[in-house]
């Protein structure tokens, strides 16, 4: 009956949803500066929720905290994240327009079932959950590390979200990851009249970069390292005495991935005592921690998804060598947590996140089903919660 009357109430905002959902996808922007996104889901908050109480951060932007208040005596709220940035080049191609989407119909399904609510439900906007390189401006990402920091989910009992996918998963492996850059600093000089003179910060990357290859032999299939060089010099007639590269190291906990780093770092020292070049690390803005899904959270969520004749699965049916990484990992860690995922594209490896087709896909049918379902999930299980 909860997920009827969920069903027909959502059809009578679906639309606005929808149009919200193509506005995201059309105006990507990156981290820290989703400006455009922000405003336009607090302006939804506001006329379409009731939502008039928003708590905003000065050297954070576009991040924002709207509450639906009750009447209730407890400090406790439940948290609904939200993500809105873009990748570099491919816009929205991780799907962040539908999590915005699927948030912001889930509020307004609670708002329409302010009653039956005993605890204050947050929508927390978390800026830059893509790691973009620390090159660009506000690279990095790590919004909801930042979030954190300010306390921003001290009181908050439970968190939630869902992420769209190739499948339908209630707990997926998250895994940890950081991102750090690497510097060789060498000395300049003419490649071909004399080189002897100078010390090659390429060489340098290049060794670093095979070391690290031959490393993959021995890493276990959930630990993953991947970078590009970024800077490999200027001209093949000088004998670069600079070079950046930028790197993500993940391990399926966050302290096999501080046993991974400690191998990596060995790799650049070497290198960088190999040519005599110095070397200096760059970090990004910390780690994000693998996640941890609350199991009464899942069991409520999978209950509700069978109503919506979803098979919704656990990660044991699916690859465990093929997961990602978010920084909603350290929010787990701290409190109740569930970050599920619904499938907008086949499970057939035809399309995936981080493709221009699968922004593409963020816009069909499929996915304005998932956002729909994706909204009634999150209100049907928040609603269960009240005690």
């Amino acid at each position: 009956m909860l997920i009827k009357d969920l069903s027909s109430e959502y059809s009578k905002i679906e639309k606005n949803i929808n149009s919200i959902n193509e506005y995201i996808y059309k105006n990507p922007e990156l981290g820290y500066e989703e400006f455009k996104s922000s405003k336009k889901i607090i302006d939804f908050l506001k006329k379409n929720v009731g939502i008039n109480n928003f708590q905003y951060f000065k050297d954070i932007p576009t991040a924002f905290v709207g509450q639906l208040k009750v009447k209730k005596t407890r400090k406790e709220n439940i948290a609904i994240c939200i993500e809105y940035d873009a990748l570099p080049g491919v816009g929205h191609a991780c799907g962040h327009n539908i999590i915005s989407s699927i948030g912001l119909g889930a509020m307004y399904l609670l708002s329409k079932n302010k009653n039956k609510l005993n605890t204050d439900v947050n929508i927390v906007g978390c800026p830059a959950e893509e790691i973009i390189p620390l090159t660009f401006k506000n690279g990095g990402g790590g919004g909801k590390i930042k979030l954190i920091e300010k306390g921003v989910f001290k009181n908050t009992k439970a968190a939630l979200m869902i992420h769209p996918a190739t499948r339908n998963e209630v707990d997926p492996l998250m895994i940890a990851v950081k991102q750090i850059d690497v510097e060789f600093y060498g000395k300049a000089a003419h490649a071909s009249g004399s080189p002897y003179v100078g010390k090659n910060a390429l060489d340098a990357q290049i060794l670093a970069y095979n070391s690290i290859s031959v490393l993959r032999q021995q890493l276990k299939t959930t630990e993953k390292i991947h970078g590009i060089i970024t800077d490999g010099g200027d001209s093949a007639n000088i004998i670069p005495d600079f070079t950046r590269s930028s790197w993500m190291i993940r391990a399926q906990k966050t302290q096999e991935l501080k046993q991974l780093e400690t191998k990596i770092i060995k790799c650049f020292k070497s290198a960088g005592l190999a040519t005599g070049c110095e070397v200096n690390v760059i970090e990004g803005n910390g780690i994000y921690e693998n996640l941890v899904t609350d199991k009464k959270l899942a069991s409520i969520f999978t209950k509700y998804s069978k109503d919506l004749s979803i098979d919704m699965k656990t990660n044991e049916a699916f690859d465990q060598s093929k997961n990602g990484s978010t920084d909603f990992g350290n929010i787990s860690k701290l409190i109740p947590s569930l970050h599920a995922f619904l499938a907008i594209v086949p499970d057939d490896g035809s399309i995936v996140n981080h493709q221009p087709e699968f922004a593409d896909a963020t816009l069909t049918t499929a996915a304005k089903e998932a956002i729909k379902n994706g909204s009634i999930l999150l209100a049907a299980t928040i609603l269960e919660l009240q005690d």
